[in-house]
This record gives C-alpha cells, structure tokens and sequence, in this order.
C-alpha cells in the first residue's frame, strides 16, 4: 500500500511549471504588453521595461517576474497590459493552479482598479469577447478580490456587442481579502472548469481555504478552453504613471495533484515511500553493527 502510495504520487502530472525560478519566459504562451504580443518562445526575455526577470524582492535570492505598466502605453489585445499567458486548459478539465504575488507599497495608496491575474476563456464562433474574465485576482483600495464570471447560455451576446453583467450573464464575489504590501500572498486554486453545474472550485491563500463550492458553474460556456495569465492589468492614470507587480510565475497540475503538492505555501510532507525506505536503511544497518558486535565478541572468546 505504501508502494501504491508513492506510485500515486509520481504519476501526477505538472502541466505547466511557469515559475521564473524554473526557467525563462519562453515557456509561455504569450507575453503581452505595450502592443506587443509575441509567444512565449519568441520572447524568452520578456518584454524589456514591462515584463522582466528579477531576483525576489524579498531576498530569497530566486528569480520572478516582474510586470509593469506605464501611462502612454500602447493597447496589447485591447487593454493596458503587462502580463504572461500559460497554455490553454481544455473546458471540463480538473486543474491546480499555484502562484504567489509581491506588491510594492506603494499600492498601498493606489486607488484606481487593477487585475494581477486572470483567467480567460474562448468565445465561440459568433459570439462577443467584451466581457469580464471567467476568474480575476482585482485590486482596488485595501482590498483584494477572488471575482467569478459565468453563464449557462452558449451565446451570452452575439459578436460586436458588449453584454451586461446581472443580464447576460452573471458576475459573483468569491472571496477577499485586506491588501498586504512587501511580503509574498500565495495564492491555489483548485477547479473542474464547467459551463454547467458539474464544476467544482477551492480557493486557499497562504494556506487558508476561503472558497469551496461543487455542484456549480464557474465559467462561460464555451467549447474553446481557458488560459491563467498574470501580471497587471488596468488602465493607467496621471496619479499613478506606473505601477509594478511581482510574480512567482504559475505551477498548474492535473486532478492527480494535491495541495500539497502544489501549494507554494505548503511546507512539503515527507514522502511516505522514502520514509519507508529510510527506515529499512536504519534497521539493517543497526543490525549489521550488531552483527559486527557479536562476531568480534566471538572471535576474542576464542
């Protein structure tokens, strides 16, 4: 059973390991930002001055991302952006997503609304993209925000026009929380992605379960999958010219994952199987110093 156990857990499947420590942009879909929009693999720098690697601001020594928006730039994809897109997650699929995020005080006097990850979905053929994201990590004031998108009919406005939320579709609070600056958030998400009432969601920060919910849906309902982006996005003011994010950049796994497995807050528990292995190490050791013991007790007796 133990063996079972650990083949369980080698068997989970890391989807995605966007985490800058790990490695460069070029893993990303998209970088996005001051209109431009090149994929990953050609940008595996970033973007220079909007989207870079940097070492942690709080001294870990590790890589992260580092995003940032300026007042003049250009719209990337119709919005103020300086953000990085994962791989696109098909609809109906069970995922876990982990990240952290690092805001600089100077958010603490920002008032203006901004997102600092997102994830989109596809709208189908024929129907409108203005509409919100399915899921959005917003901050606006002292606060921060876990907000949902979703709606049950195939076509929540046809292309070109914008739909309304609480008509066309519908926009919730999941959960929230007092704005922190200069010190890491972590942030899991665990989601079934469903455009009826199959889907499932957990949310945790730094460890706390503040959202569970089964039985409900949780995205639009569209057949051409969703992608996690983070970064910054918002539009920029006079009052604030520029404005920075920092980013671990995001682990996504499959349902054979757990929490912790993925967390970034989790402190890892030791694997059963190699306890288990450790333990048999000690035993034959300690009898094979005994059985050094014995055998020369033996030989000085003769």
């Amino acid at each position: 059973m133990l063996l079972l156990a650990f083949m369980r857990s080698a068997c989970a499947d890391m989807v995605f390991d966007g985490r800058l420590s790990k490695g460069d942009f070029s893993r990303y879909w998209v970088v996005e930002a001051d209109g431009y929009a090149p994929v990953g693999v050609l940008a595996p720098f970033g973007i220079p001055g909007r989207i870079e690697k940097q070492l942690d601001p709080a001294g870990s020594g590790q890589s992260v991302m580092l995003a940032t928006r300026f007042l003049g730039d250009l719209r990337t994809n119709g919005g103020f952006r300086s953000e990085v897109s994962a791989p696109k997650d098909p609809m109906g699929s069970e995922r876990w997503y982990s990240w952290g995020y690092y805001l600089p005080a100077k958010w603490n006097d920002v008032h203006d609304g901004n997102i600092i990850a997102q994830v989109h979905d596809t709208p189908d053929k024929g129907e409108s993209d203005l509409r919100r994201p399915t899921l959005a990590v917003a901050v606006k004031d002292d606060k921060v925000s876990l907000i949902n998108a979703f709606d049950y009919d195939r076509i929540t406005s046809p292309s070109g026009i914008t739909p309304v939320a609480h008509v066309d579709y519908e926009v919730r609070e999941l959960a929230s929380w007092t704005l922190a600056t200069d010190r890491w958030v972590h942030l899991d998400l665990h989601v079934k992605w469903a455009g009826d009432n199959t889907g499932f969601l957990e949310f945790w920060k730094d460890g706390v379960l503040l959202y569970q919910e089964r039985n409900h849906i949780n995205t639009f309902n569209d057949e051409g999958g969703l992608w996690f982006k983070s970064g910054i996005y918002g539009t920029p003011s006079v009052e604030w010219p520029h404005m920075s994010v920092y980013s671990t950049g995001v682990k996504i796994g499959d349902g054979k994952e757990t929490f912790q497995t993925m967390s970034l807050s989790a402190v890892p528990e030791p694997n059963v199987y190699f306890m288990m292995i450790t333990g048999l190490m000690g035993i034959s050791f300690a009898c094979q110093i005994r059985r050094f013991r014995f055998s020369g007790k033996n030989s000085r007796q003769g």
